[in-house]
């Protein structure tokens, strides 16, 4: 195993193709992970590719995300999320555009632009909110094979304007526009101009909001 020192932007990639452990904070022009890279401090890098596996024990700072393999980290801010592999922030993500078509454990998730989480393994986030459009929906890996049960999203609250569901087990859903497919659990929906609702999901009580944010 390779013990790398903290090192500075000096506009040099990183490439970690074995294992190596950085001691404290890393920062980089951009990192690429190949292989595995843990981090004890932060790491801060303008574009953070992983096809390896990647920790950080405190925060982790990057313009753009690709994770394709996997990334755990206690909190994570970015413009770009991009992750088919399997990410875990044990505390806040803070971006503005996130995708996701893998596995995803996050404490609170929010965004700016959009999120969009398609169904390829099952999810939980404890809170999540968007200022924009919020979709689950299943894996366009998956379009063509049944879906399975671990395959779902479990949420305690979502918030958006535009809001669509499918397979998502959540006690409060809030926004402007409401549609939930089919596969839904919901324990409570409050909506303010639209509400779409599938035969074949269940919600325990819904509420439409006026302008001011009453009932």
């Amino acid at each position: 195993m390779t013990t790398l020192n903290p090192l500075q932007a000096d506009g040099k990639p990183l490439k970690v193709y074995g294992s190596q452990t950085c001691r404290g904070d890393l920062t980089a022009a951009s990192v690429e992970v190949l292989g595995h890279l843990h981090v004890r401090g932060k790491l801060a890098a303008a574009r953070l590719k992983l096809r390896g596996e990647c920790s950080v024990a405190q925060s982790c700072n990057a313009q753009e995300l690709y994770c394709f393999g996997s990334l755990r980290t206690g909190s994570l801010k970015a413009v770009r999320v991009v992750s088919n592999g399997y990410l875990s922030v044990a505390r806040s993500a803070h971006a503005d555009e996130f995708r996701a078509d893998g596995a995803v454990r996050i404490d609170r998730l929010s965004c700016a632009v959009s999120i969009r989480i398609q169904l390829g393994a099952w999810c939980k986030i404890r809170h999540m909110t968007c200022d924009g459009e919020i979709t689950v929906a299943p894996s366009s890996r998956l379009l063509n094979l049944p879906m399975r049960p671990f395959q779902t999203l479990r949420c305690g609250t979502i918030e958006g304007a535009g809001i669509t569901l499918y397979r998502t087990r959540a006690d409060l859903v809030c926004g402007h526009d409401v549609t939930i497919g089919p596969g839904c659990i919901i324990g409570e929906i409050r909506y303010r101009d639209h509400l779409t609702l599938h035969p074949q999901s269940q919600v325990g009580r819904i509420t439409q909001m006026n302008q001011t944010g009453g009932t």
